[in-house]
């Protein structure tokens, strides 16, 4: 267990952002058992499947639409996962 310090960009992704804060405002809910569930060293470290069965059912199909593309992503940048155009979770 541990923390770290997220920065939020609006002017980056404004969809993307609002959603983040809606998720980090239901810490005691949806975050509670979070695990990182893949790691691929020097790549990627991807989490964001609640630990609660019927918390993670509550938020599977709530996609969120694109933002257009201000930064990429670089190191240590957190990005939604994507099944395709406007089908961010």
């Amino acid at each position: 267990t541990g923390t770290f310090v997220v920065e939020v960009h609006p002017d980056w992704a404004p969809i993307g952002a609002e959603r983040f804060v809606e998720l980090v405002g239901l810490r005691d809910v949806y975050w509670v058992g979070m695990r990182f569930f893949r790691v691929i060293p020097g790549f990627i470290a991807q989490f964001g499947i609640p630990g609660k069965p019927p918390i993670a059912a509550m938020w599977q199909n709530e996609q969120i639409k694109d933002d257009p593309v201000v930064e990429s992503n670089k190191r240590g940048t957190i990005a939604f996962a994507t099944s395709g155009p406007n089908a961010r979770t």
